[in-house]
């Protein structure tokens, strides 16, 4: 069974920057330790991701809320593994998975191509 953990989440301030990509590759710039990136859905065959760099003077806020979270440890092109995890838990738990979703970005090495990275994929409930 993954390791998921149901947990309160608090609201964060920051700046963002909402970009319409054909693939999560189109990201990877944008990975670095302490990003969050926000899916809000798809923009006819591309995905609309909000970049959102925490920053305690930033002119936006991240909601609080409660999530199902999934740390997840590998390649960057792989981290949709974590979704699959959250969807079998929460089929096993009777949760109801919501959006948008993110992922929390709390290491990245770029020397790797795709980078290695530690990301807590965060999904409403």
């Amino acid at each position: 069974m993954p390791n998921v953990e149901v947990k309160e989440v608090p609201e964060v301030r920051g700046f963002s920057v909402v970009k319409s990509v054909p693939n999560r590759a189109a990201l990877v710039q944008d990975l670095k330790p302490g990003v969050i990136l926000i899916f809000h859905g798809k923009e006819g065959s591309n995905m609309l991701v909000e970049v959102f760099t925490p920053d305690p003077n930033g002119d936006k806020v991240l909601g609080a809320g409660k999530m199902a979270s999934y740390k997840f440890s590998g390649s960057s092109d792989k981290v949709d593994n974590a979704y699959a995890a959250i969807l079998l838990w929460a089929l096993n738990n009777g949760a109801s998975p919501g959006s948008p979703t993110r992922e929390v970005y709390l290491k990245v090495d770029k020397n790797q191509n795709p980078p290695e990275v530690e990301v807590e994929v965060q999904v409403p409930i």
